[in-house]
């Protein structure tokens, strides 16, 4: 493969990071509303609320599900974090 060619690669991989890096916003967002509702939860038991739902067996498995999502959405915040410096890095050799 010639250089230019690997410079053509790395050029549509460029887009790929691009794409992945616009989805930080909603990445954010759904982050946040996991904490959200992760901290509502918390209180209404808490509060000895009964629980509102048949898909989770209780509170704790509830609560348990969103920080196990959570936990994926700063991980996902994490890598977005990665992929703007290896974007960086990709521009610079492909010269775009």
């Amino acid at each position: 493969m010639t250089e230019q060619e690997k410079k053509e690669v790395m050029a549509k991989y460029a887009k790929k990071l691009e794409a992945t890096i616009k989805t930080e916003k909603a990445k954010t967002m759904e982050l946040e509303d996991d904490k959200f509702t992760l901290k509502a939860l918390q209180e209404k038991k808490q509060a000895g609320a009964a629980l509102e739902t048949t898909a989770y067996e209780s509170w704790d498995t509830w609560m348990a599900q969103m920080e196990k999502e959570i936990k994926a959405g700063e991980a996902a915040l994490t890598n977005i974090e990665f992929k703007k410096i290896l974007l960086e890095a990709v521009k610079a050799y492909a010269g775009v």
